[in-house]
């Protein structure tokens, strides 16, 4: 498992998709969550073993879902910059994989991975404002 998907593996809780407490969005975000988890483990397993087709299909598929509404549902900022770098080093992860470019690859993934944890720490910081501004609201009324 690379990076991303450790990361990923940490950051998703194991167990049932629906957790005690859970809305349907989050649950449908965690179902999502884990198939992105599920594209950059087929995307080591092509680096792996060198079969680039599998490099090629799963960033192409990843890179899909970066365009959908799943995806676009937090409205921060710098999120929509974080999607566009991210996007790009899809693209040239998918392009090494079609040239069959193992370094190149290797190197995509890798930004690939970094996009993956600076999101998913802009993410956590996002949701701790935002509780903090709830309880602050909570207090005020």
């Amino acid at each position: 498992m690379g990076l991303g998907g450790v990361l990923m593996t940490l950051a998703l809780s194991t167990g049932s998709a629906m957790a005690a407490g859970d809305s349907p969005t989050r649950t449908q975000m965690r179902v999502f969550m884990r198939q992105k988890l599920s594209y950059s483990q087929g995307i080591l397993e092509g680096m792996a073993l060198e079969k680039f087709d599998l490099i090629a299909k799963n960033s192409l598929l990843m890179r899909n879902m970066s365009q959908t509404n799943s995806w676009l549902r937090l409205k921060n900022p710098d999120f929509v910059a974080q999607t566009a770098s991210f996007q790009g080093n899809l693209d040239a992860l998918y392009l090494a994989g079609t040239d069959k470019n193992l370094d190149a690859a290797t190197e995509a993934y890798v930004k690939v991975a970094r996009n993956c944890v600076e999101c998913h720490r802009l993410v956590r910081v996002d949701q701790h404002v935002r509780a903090v501004q709830a309880e602050e609201d909570k207090k005020k009324k």
